[in-house]
């Protein structure tokens, strides 16, 4: 199940958020990690990375709930993470975890096509109790779309260049041990172009499930995308059973809040080519 709102300014974050927890009422530990996409330090109005009012709506409901809240991202460059910590206000809410300065842990995933990863030993954590993820609603250059699932590769040691051959299958592989508990997506402001140099898209949605599966192929549908046809949706599909034609949408209507976020001509070319 999915809940979708035409949220049209980040003013009204804090009603869907607070809407998104009644309804799926994720069971979480005393300490909740809670992963946004700080891939950069840019304005938020720019539509690349998480909204920090996304985020602070989230900290303030789970504080509120009695957990302590770490907010964890690493981003592209090493301190992109601590850029945003300092500059949105997050470290007076909540602890701020720099993935890229942590100490680092080798993990074993065995997957088809990922073997092992190396990564901030916030992934431990992750891993191992309930986590909230927080992406952004954007276009990527390989994967075509990067939402929850792709969320969860900012737990990893940069650059990851790894990850980018079979990203499809990788990205499904990383799943079976980073799995968050509720995945809220930030599509107030999306990006179309490419991942880190976007066009801003006022589309004005959240998206939020305690699947990511079901939320990355509900919002990869409002993008103007068809689900099945993003290789690492589908496979995740397959290999999680989540049946791709038969998710409940509660809330507006997708066809209703759907539109088109073009791909740069790199994006467009390699995409054919990433399986």
């Amino acid at each position: 199940m999915i809940l979708l709102r035409r949220v049209e300014s980040y003013e009204k974050v804090g009603e869907f958020v607070r809407e998104a927890f009644e309804l799926f009422r994720p069971k979480l530990e005393s300490e909740v990690l809670v992963k946004p996409n700080f891939l950069q330090f840019e304005s938020p109005e720019n539509g690349c990375i998480t909204h920090p009012e996304v985020v602070k709506a989230v900290v303030d409901v789970l504080r509120e709930r009695g957990h302590e809240v770490v907010v964890v991202e690493g981003g592209f460059y090493r301190d992109s993470a601590d850029r945003c910590f300092d500059e949105f206000g997050l470290r007076e809410l909540a602890e701020c975890v720099n993935i890229n300065t942590e100490e680092l842990v080798r993990v074993e995933v065995n997957g088809k096509a990922l073997k092992e990863v190396e990564a901030g030993k916030s992934i431990l954590k992750a891993m191992n109790s309930p986590f909230i993820s927080l992406p952004k609603m954007k276009v990527h250059t390989l994967a075509v779309t990067t939402l929850g699932i792709k969320n969860n590769m900012g737990f990893l040691k940069k650059p990851a260049m790894y990850m980018h051959l079979k990203i499809h299958q990788k990205l499904v592989d990383l799943l079976h041990i980073l799995n968050p508990a509720l995945t809220i997506v930030d599509g107030v402001i999306g990006g179309a172009g490419s991942e880190s140099s976007t066009t801003p898209v006022h589309h004005g949605v959240m998206v939020a499930g305690d699947n990511v599966i079901e939320v990355d192929a509900i919002s990869s549908y409002l993008m103007g995308f068809e689900p099945e046809k993003i290789s690492y949706i589908r496979k995740a599909s397959e290999e999680f059973g989540v049946d791709l034609e038969n998710i409940e949408v509660r809330g507006d209507d997708p066809d209703e809040l759907r539109v088109d976020y073009s791909r740069n001509f790199l994006g467009r070319v390699l995409g054919k080519f990433s399986w």
